[in-house]
């Protein structure tokens, strides 16, 4: 069974995403009530840390579910994202595949620890400038 938590932080207006396990359709629903009720928190433009670990390649309805939650992260505004990256590789793989419309290298970096992926993005602005 998989597990997953979400959290909005409002003042980064960032939101926090741990996914770990394998994930099958009976855990769909839930996760996707969860990532709504969070991004309701969040204004246009926000951020994503995205933690997976020993996160598995999901069953089709969970990928099926990561497509919609895509989908519903580009149409809430999600501006970039940094994902925490110690996952298996064919797990990264398939959710690079899945996400393709969303996570662009422009948009998306790679950290090894959630406090990494804090500091990527609290300085992405001067980075890009310098």
């Amino acid at each position: 069974m998989g597990e997953f938590e979400f959290r909005a932080d409002t003042t980064k207006n960032r939101l926090y995403a741990r996914l770990s396990g394998f994930f099958r359709e009976t855990d769909t629903p839930e996760m996707y009530r969860l990532l709504q009720a969070e991004l309701n928190k969040l204004k246009s433009g926000f951020d994503v840390i995205l933690d997976m670990p020993g996160l598995k390649p999901g069953s089709p309805a969970a990928v099926e579910w990561l497509a919609k939650a895509a989908g519903m992260l580009r149409a809430r505004g999600r501006r970039r994202g940094v994902h925490i990256s110690n996952a298996l590789v064919t797990t990264l793989l398939q959710f690079k595949r899945v996400l393709s419309g969303v996570i662009t290298d422009a948009t998306t970096r790679s950290a090894s620890s959630v406090a990494e992926a804090e500091r990527i993005l609290d300085t992405w602005d001067a980075e890009d400038k310098a």
